[in-house]
């Protein structure tokens, strides 16, 4: 009798775990099937709930959490990321991201290492490592970094950052004439990309004027820069962060 209660136990157990186990990825496909964001994080937090080893809900949630802004919980989810999968190239890269958003660039810098020492073929780490590397001061490094990105290749939106980054620490260094020709091909690889960031109002003006003496004489940026600029200028659009996107 006791060892037929006892087997009785095992398989209640086992029916349990193998429910449990249903649940969270019933929770989890819920999550990807919806369209809206915060039924999406609550779809993955439920599944966590009732599988907390499974790693792809935290990316899942942790990608939300980046688009939101909340780049506290994004950190959160994506250490777990890689605790679980500690050869997660894209776990360190949104780690990266986010302690970057963060300016936390040190510790951006180090997990955006990582992620390139796992995968060393996709631009996007060295892109965001670049930005980090120019805003610490180390110039040469960024340098560095945007041109492997630029070699690797890889998305528009993502080599344009590169090049973006490049033209900033060229123009820091006094190469006017390279930031120029890296900004032309920013701009012409994503007219709408953060040109805002690049140029308050004054500066951009100013800039302009003191090339040609007038303000309008803007064409080694092309008719779309020009209306990219315009465009953000006057509306300062807030673009989205990146797309999740684990290969570019």
């Amino acid at each position: 009798m006791k060892r037929l209660l006892t087997a009785i136990a095992v398989l209640a157990c086992y029916g349990a775990v193998q429910a449990w186990g249903y649940n969270a990825q019933h929770f989890f496909k819920l999550g990807m099937d919806s369209d809206l964001a915060n039924t999406k994080i609550n779809y993955f937090t439920r599944a966590i709930e009732l599988k907390p080893a499974l790693s792809a809900a935290y990316e899942e949630r942790g990608m939300l959490y980046y688009f939101q802004e909340h780049y506290t919980k994004t950190i959160r989810d994506f250490k777990k990321v890689t605790k679980l999968s500690p050869d997660n190239a894209y776990g360190y890269t949104m780690l990266g991201m986010a302690y970057f958003k963060k300016k936390d660039y040190k510790v951006a810098v180090s997990n955006l290492t990582r992620a390139i020492e796992l995968k060393p073929e996709v631009a996007k780490p060295y892109v965001y490592r670049a930005e980090a590397y120019r805003l610490m001061g180390m110039l040469d490094l960024a340098v560095q970094d945007a041109t492997r990105a630029i070699e690797i290749g890889g998305k528009k939106r993502v080599i344009g950052r590169a090049y973006s980054t490049r033209s900033k620490a060229y123009k820091t260094l006094g190469e006017k004439e390279r930031a120029e020709a890296d900004l032309k091909k920013a701009v012409n690889m994503d007219p709408a990309y953060d040109i805002y960031k690049y140029f308050t109002t004054t500066e951009y003006l100013a800039d302009s004027a003191g090339r040609s003496g007038s303000v309008m004489s803007i064409g080694w940026m092309g008719a779309a820069g020009m209306i990219a600029i315009a465009f953000v200028l006057i509306f300062k659009l807030v673009l989205p962060p990146p797309r999740k996107d684990k290969d570019s």
